[in-house]
């Protein structure tokens, strides 16, 4: 959750808490997750998870462990990887130009793909993986729009769109996530 709803007014630098992906490997990323999928069991930050795209096949799995596909859809140029609350897994990725999710909608119930129209380099976190935090965090979709940085939260189904900064630092959006100073951070450019 983005407890103000837009970023601080004075920023604060700091590490990120966990491994982040490169835009050298825009078809590689990570996130700290539980022990496997639907098991949550041992919080969220038991151990690192990947997911990558290999021709139209995008894989899901622990890094360095066995894994599996996730869905098939052709001319992915890049993704990213979150888990919800659940250890549900969250994938955002661009498809011929289009940024889509891909989660649980627990109202079909199952997984679902919704197009985030306009919106290029989307990014995902959940944002406070910390046992205890599971009623104040969220799964934060975030991703530039004509310039602007705009995100969407698990909490509204993904559906509201956030305005964080019409004049975000240039060279896209590279990453996000929680820095070692516990705030959600964004990473632009080569980050």
């Amino acid at each position: 959750m983005i407890p103000t709803g837009g970023l601080s007014s004075t920023p604060q630098p700091a590490p990120f808490s966990e491994r982040v992906n490169s835009t050298l490997q825009p078809l590689i990323d990570y996130e700290m997750g539980g022990r496997a999928i639907n098991d949550s069991s041992a919080g969220l930050q038991y151990q690192l998870w990947r997911v990558r795209v290999d021709e139209d096949v995008v894989y899901l799995g622990p890094d360095g462990g066995s894994e599996l596909p996730a869905f098939i859809r052709p001319g992915i140029t890049e993704i990213a990887l979150a888990f919800d609350q659940n250890m549900q897994p969250v994938i955002a990725f661009t498809q011929g130009g289009q940024a889509w999710l891909w989660w649980f909608d627990g109202t079909v119930p199952g997984m679902v793909f919704t197009s985030i129209l306009g919106a290029v380099n989307p990014r995902l976190t959940l944002d406070d993986k910390r046992r205890g935090q599971t009623s104040n965090s969220d799964v934060i979709l975030a991703y530039l729009r004509a310039g602007s940085l705009y995100y969407r939260q698990q909490r509204d189904r993904y559906l509201t769109e956030y305005l964080l900064t019409a004049n975000p630092p240039c060279g896209g959006l590279a990453t996000l996530c929680m820095s070692t100073g516990g705030r959600l951070q964004f990473g632009f450019g080569g980050a």
